[in-house]
C-alpha cells in the first residue's frame, strides 16, 4: 500500500496594480530631480548626496548602538 500526498494550492489574492502604481509614483515624486527633462525627455534622479558621519558604536552586530565619544 502506497500513499500520494497531493498538495492543494492556496488561491492566491490578485494583485492591487493600483497601489503599485501609485507606491512607484510617490517614490518617483519625493526624489531629488532637476525640474527640467534630459534631452532625451528622460528626468535626471540626481545623488542624494554624502552620509553622515557615523557617530556610534556597537560591541558586536546585534548590541545596542551607543554614540562615540
Amino acid at each position: 500500500m502506497t500513499l500520494a500526498l497531493a498538495t492543494i494550492p492556496k488561491p492566491q489574492p490578485q494583485p492591487d496594480l493600483d497601489s503599485l502604481l501609485l507606491a512607484y509614483f510617490l517614490m518617483f515624486a519625493k526624489c531629488p530631480r532637476k525640474a527640467e527633462p534630459d534631452i532625451d525627455g528622460m528626468y535626471d534622479l540626481q545623488e542624494i548626496g554624502s552620509a553622515p558621519e557615523k557617530d556610534f558604536e556597537r560591541l558586536t552586530p546585534y548590541s545596542i548602538a551607543r554614540r562615540a565619544r
